[in-house]
């Protein structure tokens, strides 16, 4: 929990906020706010990954101080270009905030002929004087989601499972999609040859684009009715609606014992896999989600500028606590309320948790790039 102290002199007014992240956030006049521009692609803010967990980190640091935030949604990369060089010239922000690891050309780009402005990326790493990237090892939880997959995609006495995982993925040449398909690849493979399992990973396919709910809706109904999949890995970004709509689908003509299942990835949708998304009750189809802490690196981010403390770094989350006095993780795979363990069970989660120690101590090492 954030506290508040505050010394009232006869010449100013100095505002000590303690973040919830660690340190403090200093202002010397209260009555004008720090400016702070934010820069995503389209959909923007409601994208059910990063640009959300992002705003989540927004929404704290607005409990703890009055900050003037100023959004911009660009239509692809080149507008964003466009909308970078306008509000760098404009000279009006404290901090210019960049969401995704698809804008770091145009970042790059732009931040090199306006070195007095400060810059957070979120979501990849630009070496620079001007900028703050934020990094987060995705692929790493990623095995462990491919793990899980593996052994929940077999059937018990509560469900059928066929053994068949399939992968949707947003961008084929993005890299942070090829670098979780590639660890949850060797997840898999983990589960299927050192937990001496018999199941199958079906070739990934691609809905082309961040933003395309019929494409991705019609790859996965493919994938569950046609090729009786058990399991999706669906990084997807904005197309998860696209996703929902295959799972209710699929749920509403096969029997029983029979689930649509997803691992999410980029955000907590959790949620979004339950029948009623509105009352956010009962059992989720989305038995786990893959959660880049972007609320906390922008948080990190814009405590330090508005501090007087930005130095240019590129801070790295994985799966170990990300520090500054907190012990969650950079990154996730959750463990939500929504669990059905009928489906899920919780022994799964303990191999999950223990594996999770084994890469954070260096015994298994999991790559970017994978056969």
């Amino acid at each position: 929990m954030s506290s508040r102290s505050s010394i009232i002199t006869s010449v100013i007014i100095v505002v000590l906020v303690f973040s919830a992240i660690g340190g403090f956030i200093f202002m010397t006049n209260p009555y004008v706010p720090a400016k702070i521009a934010v820069v995503v692609n389209e959909p923007g803010f409601g994208d059910l990954t990063m640009a959300d967990q992002v705003a989540e980190g927004l929404d704290e640091l607005a409990g703890d101080i009055v900050v003037d935030y100023t959004y911009f949604t660009a239509t692809d990369e080149a507008n964003a270009e466009v909308i970078l060089e306008e509000i760098s010239v404009s000279n009006e922000y404290d901090l210019i905030v960049v969401i995704g690891g698809e804008l770091g050309d145009e970042l790059q780009s732009v931040a090199q002929f306006h070195l007095d402005q400060k810059y957070a990326f979120i979501g990849g790493e630009i070496v620079a004087s001007n900028i703050i990237s934020a990094t987060f090892l995705q692929h790493e939880a990623a095995f462990l989601a491919g793990v899980l997959a593996g052994l929940a995609s077999i059937g018990d006495e509560n469900r059928t499972g066929t053994g068949i995982v399939g992968i949707i993925g947003s961008v084929e040449a993005d890299p942070t999609i090829a670098a979780m398909i590639a660890g949850f690849k060797q997840g898999f493979d983990y589960a299927n040859n050192t937990l001496n399992l018999t199941i199958t990973l079906l070739p990934e396919v691609f809905v082309g684009s961040y933003n395309n709910s019929a494409k991705a809706e019609e790859l996965a109904t493919i994938l569950f009715n046609d090729n009786d999949t058990t399991i999706l890995f669906t990084p997807v970004r904005a197309s998860m609606p696209g996703i929902r709509s295959a799972m209710i689908l699929a749920n509403s003509t096969w029997n029983s014992t029979r689930r649509p299942l997803v691992i999410a990835a980029e955000g907590d949708q959790d949620y979004f896999g339950l029948p009623d998304i509105q009352t956010r009750t009962g059992s989720s189809w989305i038995i786990t989600s893959i959660v880049p802490r972007s609320d906390l690196a922008v948080y990190k981010a814009i405590n330090a500028t508005l501090w007087n403390k930005f130095e240019a770094d590129t801070d790295i989350y994985n799966l170990e606590a990300s520090g500054d006095d907190t012990d969650t993780p950079g990154v996730i795979l959750t463990e939500s309320d929504f669990i059905n363990n009928e489906w899920t069970p919780l022994w799964i989660f303990d191999i999950i948790n223990g594996l999770r120690e084994d890469i954070i101590s260096g015994l298994i090492t999991v790559s970017t790039t994978y056969p």
